[in-house]
């Protein structure tokens, strides 16, 4: 049973530091997709431009592409810090 019990505990740690790393990740994918927004939007380029970059770039859909720009300028409007790459 405490072998078992053992076992279990060294798989659900696996478990835990995998999703931890997919999370990093993920988040990391989104600072770059909004720095990469905020720096396009800095250089005048359109809305549209800077969506279709994004979604080929990344690979992302329209609709995240969308909030992801709606991001990028709150980024802008509060004057808040981003990461830069």
């Amino acid at each position: 049973m405490k072998h078992n019990l053992a076992n279990s505990f060294q798989m659900a740690k696996q478990i835990n530091e995998t999703q931890v790393e997919k999370l990093k990740k993920e988040i990391y994918k989104e600072q770059r997709i909004v720095n990469t927004m905020i720096q396009e939007i800095m250089w005048g380029s359109s809305p549209n431009n800077i969506n279709f970059d994004a979604r080929k770039d990344f690979n992302i859909s329209s609709k995240d592409a969308d909030l992801f720009y709606e991001q990028a300028l709150q980024h802008i409007e509060n004057e808040t810090e981003w990461y830069q790459r």
